[in-house]
């Protein structure tokens, strides 16, 4: 087992199971060299969530900073108060950490660690923006997102994007959670 730079978390998220896309998303990992070290189907728990989705300033305001971006470019600022209450950063992220939450909670996912040198950075390349729109063709989530940041704030509900990557910063600390609570549970 490699540690650190070549290890990555990779979930696929339950939009992802339902919609049927474990297989190819699989395929799309291995056909870039990654080696799947272990995998899983689950159901996450309430305490797995909260420790994969951290209450950190950073997390909550990179989250919410990339809601107001979203519902900026549509020239629709006075929607954050309606959809929010609010258009600090940091308190729509606790807002949205919750959603995702709750969606990651909502049915089964498929857990993998993969293996590859340089695979965090690697891993997000394939996986495509966090916003489906936004991805890039031939990745995952431009290639197979039908959701938007946009279309989900309104909805009041988490962005159904397929896939959950470790950040390259992360992804031991992630790992060790899985590898804790679900893969040798």
């Amino acid at each position: 087992m490699n540690s650190g730079n070549y290890r990555e978390l990779v979930i696929i998220k339950p939009d992802g199971v339902e919609r049927k896309l474990v297989g190819e998303i699989i395929s799309v990992f291995e056909k870039a060299g990654f080696t799947i070290e272990k995998l899983q189907k689950t159901i996450l728990t309430d305490k797995i969530v909260k420790l994969l989705y951290r209450d950190t300033e950073e997390q909550l305001t990179g989250m919410g900073e990339k809601t107001i971006k979203s519902v900026e470019e549509k020239g629709e600022l006075n929607k954050l108060d309606e959809l929010f209450g609010t258009r600090d950063p940091y308190k729509i992220g606790k807002q949205l950490i919750e959603r995702q939450r709750k969606f990651m909670i909502s049915g089964p996912v498929v857990a993998m660690i993969l293996d590859k040198e340089n695979a965090p950075a690697d891993a997000r390349k394939i996986v495509g923006s966090t916003d489906p729109p936004k991805a890039e063709k031939g990745t995952i989530r431009g290639d197979f997102g039908s959701d938007s940041i946009y279309i989900a704030n309104g909805e009041r509900r988490a962005v159904h994007n397929l896939l959950h990557a470790s950040d390259p910063e992360n992804a031991e600390y992630e790992i060790g959670i899985f590898e804790k609570f679900v893969f040798d549970a």
